[in-house]
């Protein structure tokens, strides 16, 4: 009987034959429906780790999940019809994700957002704050958590630019193409200058940015 893993790939590369050794992990180190892949060039071992959430997840769309990796990896271009299903599960998934974080200035952001710009009908997401400097803002399909940088919230109109763009990846979601997701679409980069000043608040971040990285390695590098 051949094993998923194997039938995924047969699926991706039917003029190939199947040369490698492959296991799937699943681990509770995952969030949502995050997953990885990782070759071993001379064993020729692949191993696929999964979040624990994907073990009662349908074996078709798990499939999709396998191939989409190793389209990733092998850098190849395809679409089939188990990767179709998997990447409508992932634009779904927020749908049935618990609501358990948030924080009230993100949530003031969040509804001033919501009734400015989407006329209230964008379901509250879960809301974080990170630590990063090089990432402003993340929005994770599998968690549906909007993720914002700590280095902001002192700014209005940088905290709202950041949270409009994460909820626009929230509504809009992605497109693929021959195994490819699109995140920032025509429609997308239309939608985003919509924002009031949005080059001015742009220009304003990356001077906030600034100051922030110069602080941080100022501090970084000395002991005081």
């Amino acid at each position: 009987m051949v094993g998923m893993i194997e039938e995924a790939f047969m699926e991706l590369f039917p003029e190939k034959e199947f040369s490698y050794s492959g296991k799937i992990k699943y681990s509770g180190r995952f969030k949502g429906f995050n997953a990885n892949i990782k070759l071993n060039r001379f064993t020729k071992n692949i191993v696929f780790n999964l979040s624990k959430n994907w073990r009662s997840i349908d074996r078709n769309i798990k499939m999709g999940l396998l191939q989409e990796l190793m389209c990733r990896m092998f850098k190849k271009r395809a679409k089939t019809t188990n990767m179709d299903l998997y990447n409508i599960f992932i634009k779904q998934a927020h749908l049935a994700v618990p609501k358990t974080k948030s924080h009230p200035i993100l949530e003031d952001s969040f509804n001033r957002v919501n009734d400015n710009f989407f006329a209230g009908m964008i379901d509250l997401p879960n809301l974080a704050v990170s630590e990063g400097l090089r990432t402003l803002g993340h929005y994770d399909y599998g968690t549906d958590t909007v993720s914002v940088t700590k280095h902001v919230l002192d700014y209005q109109d940088c905290l709202d630019y950041v949270m409009y763009h994460e909820l626009l990846h929230k509504k809009h979601k992605f497109k693929t193409k021959n195994g490819r997701h699109f995140h920032h679409t025509s429609e997308f980069r239309k939608k985003e200058k919509e924002f009031p000043d949005a080059e001015e608040i742009e220009n304003k971040l990356s001077r906030i940015l600034s100051k922030r990285k110069l602080r941080s390695w100022f501090f970084g590098n000395f002991v005081f």
